[in-house]
């Protein structure tokens, strides 16, 4: 008879949860400390300028403004410039009767 209780409500979910705390600056120094060490084993030179790349890279569109915006125009002008290509392509497509003919072709 423990499924008539109407009145009584659940008890809510209890879980241990040991908040931490993340400073991406602090990571960001010690993995740059890490990478200009003359004696770490774990990277070779080549991983080393590999790590160096990408972390300046990543540094240089995170904070340079008119480097995001840079590569955002040309992203923007290649889509505008595909889309125009495919709208005249199909355009000229639909525009000549080489469909009509290819439906022809199959419903013969």
């Amino acid at each position: 008879m423990s499924f008539l209780r109407f009145n009584k409500t659940p008890k809510h979910q209890k879980f241990k949860y040991i908040p931490r705390f993340y400073d991406p600056a602090k990571e960001e120094l010690e993995n740059r400390l890490k990478m200009h060490e003359k004696d770490n084993p774990d990277l070779d030179q080549s991983e080393l300028a590999k790590e160096r790349i990408k972390s300046g890279l990543r540094y240089r569109s995170r904070t340079d403004e008119s480097y995001r915006k840079k590569h955002t125009n040309r992203y923007n002008i290649r889509l505008i410039s595909i889309m125009f290509i495919l709208f005249v392509t199909t355009y000229m497509i639909l525009k000549s009767d080489t469909i009509l003919r290819f439906i022809e072709r199959i419903s013969q």
